[in-house]
């Protein structure tokens, strides 16, 4: 699991893709990291923040835990809506939520922010197989 797999699913999701705008290619404005389109609003970046082993067997890992921050940027204060639909999509998808801070306002930029940290662990091969 990495950070393109989760744009993967996110972008999979109508029920949040429809509440994000359009770049100029018509694709749902969720982005790995930074942005081509600085100004394409609403959207999503979505960052690997941490990536450890949690369960091991003869001291090799078995289980590994991968933590992602989600920000949410807009224009105008759309981002209960789309912080909702982005929960939901992460829960049916096997995320938790491990974090969540408040609405911002970036006054010189004129932008909302939120932004969410899930978490999900995923099995990984036995070594002796």
């Amino acid at each position: 699991m990495d950070a393109s797999t989760l744009v993967d699913e996110l972008l999979a999701s109508p029920e949040l893709t429809t509440l994000l705008a359009t770049d100029p290619y018509g694709n749902p404005a969720i982005y790995q990291i930074l942005s081509p389109e600085a100004e394409v609003f609403p959207q999503l970046a979505v960052f690997e923040s941490d990536r450890e082993y949690t369960r091991f067997a003869d001291d090799q890992p078995l289980e590994e835990e991968i933590t992602f921050r989600i920000d949410i940027y807009a224009r105008e204060n759309l981002l209960y809506p789309i912080n909702a639909a982005l929960h939901s999509t992460m829960r049916r998808n096997g995320y938790q939520r491990y974090g969540q801070v408040q609405d911002d306002y970036l006054q010189d930029m004129d932008i909302y922010v939120k932004s969410a940290t899930y978490t999900i662990k995923d099995q990984l091969p036995f070594p002796w197989e």
